[in-house]
């Protein structure tokens, strides 16, 4: 390049730069950021404006790179670190993303969007007392905050502080009669008994969870309930070898999938979430996912599914009738059905201040026989921890009523 034009020819890259990036050529601007970066290196801009791009083609990796850079020149931009906290949390690096959030609180402080970003942080890595005084902290600045109202009850919810979420929801629901989520619980601290709870209430807690659902529930809930069906569905000498089509209901981001996926000539997934469904998605795991409500799936089916799994599903139904009756309309004679539940002494089932349902293996039994299902094993199981205490519950799998092993 002749010296002489350099400045020009710069100033004319920069603006097409940003004038690609308004425009949603986000590759072009990228092509055009990285060039310039080449030629300003301590320039922030540029590394901030290369993050966001990197942001925007979802490479977060990079742009947690270019956020860096950004950062190492310029220390005192609140919203380099705000960003770099985005792009490492889509990276799944919490704790950078937490040191990221704090930085940029600390250089402005009370900032509504840093605190409320640093709070979802803390739920996501399962730090629920520091989400509870961040979120508290936030709401404090910002009273009317509906969403930082509703996380702040939930985090009062998952650490047993049932009056105070109960609270909490109630403020949430009078601000925003159509939150669903929050009206749900109101209404399971108030005492009410639901046979389900509403679709947006499902949607909402797996799409918040999504990102970190993996790592939360295997490091911080001491979770291993996909692998240990696994195991009690091989030790079981009624199983076939290899299933045709199998179907995994409540799918998630594929946990169950990957446990089963080595006995199954075709997998399904069905999951009502859609922030699961695309997490499950990169995984590569299905031969088909949809995203719906799993008996509404059953019932517009046309296949019939050989093998069905349903792993921490079960919690989140009351009356377990419609699904068990909708799981035999489209299964095979000789299918298995394989699931697990949460326990309780109780007789039928009960909808528990966690706002997820316990089921009575006699219940789970009478329900089975009614729709069609006999119990072929069951086999009780450590669920999840939560508060250092195990949450305890049953895998059982069903086989069909009439049909006769070999």
């Amino acid at each position: 390049m002749d010296k002489k034009n350099e400045p020009l020819d710069i100033q004319a890259m920069y603006e097409k730069a940003l004038s690609s990036h308004q425009q949603g050529d986000i590759e072009q601007a990228l092509h055009l950021y990285s060039q310039l970066a080449t030629y300003f290196p301590e320039v922030a801009g540029i590394h901030y404006n290369l993050g966001l791009a990197y942001f925007e083609l979802e490479q977060f990796s990079d742009a947690v790179t270019s956020y860096s850079t950004a950062a190492d020149i310029n220390p005192e931009d609140p919203d380099i670190f705000y960003n770099l906290g985005l792009a490492c949390k889509k990276a799944a690096m919490y704790s950078e993303a937490e040191r990221a959030y704090l930085k940029a609180l600390a250089l402005q402080p009370g900032d509504r969007e840093i605190l409320y970003n640093l709070g979802c942080c803390y739920m996501d890595t399962g730090a629920i007392e520091h989400a509870r005084t961040t979120f508290e902290s936030l709401v404090k600045l910002v009273p009317d905050y509906v969403s930082a109202l509703n996380n702040l009850a939930y985090a009062n919810h998952l650490l047993g502080n049932f009056d105070q979420a109960k609270e909490l929801y109630e403020r949430v629901v009078h601000l925003d009669p159509d939150r669903q989520s929050a009206r749900y619980m109101y209404s399971v601290l108030s005492g009410s008994i639901e046979n389900v709870p509403p679709q947006e209430y499902i949607c909402e807690l797996f799409d918040r969870f999504s990102e970190s659902y993996d790592q939360h529930l295997v490091e911080n809930l001491e979770c291993s309930l996909y692998t240990t069906m696994r195991k009690i569905f091989s030790d079981t000498t009624a199983v076939k070898s290899l299933y045709d089509h199998a179907l995994d209901l409540g799918c998630g981001t594929g946990l169950s999938g990957e446990a089963f996926r080595s006995v199954c000539r075709y997998l399904t997934g069905v999951d009502l979430s859609g922030g699961m469904i695309a997490r499950a998605r990169k995984k590569k795991i299905y031969d088909e996912l949809k995203c719906y409500d799993i008996v509404e799936f059953l019932d517009t089916a046309t296949e019939r599914f050989d093998l069905l799994i349903a792993a921490d599903v079960l919690p989140y139904i009351g009356d377990l009738g419609p699904l068990f009756k909708a799981a035999a309309s489209k299964s095979t004679d000789d299918a298995i059905f394989c699931f697990s539940c949460e326990a309780t002494l109780q007789p039928e089932w009960i909808l528990q201040p966690s706002g997820r349902y316990a089921h009575h293996p006699d219940c789970v039994q009478k329900t089975a026989e009614e729709t069609g299902w006999k119990i072929l094993k069951e086999s009780p199981t450590d669920i999840r921890k939560e508060k250092d205490t195990w949450v305890k519950g049953n895998i059982f799998l069903l086989t069909r009523l009439q049909y006769k092993h070999p």
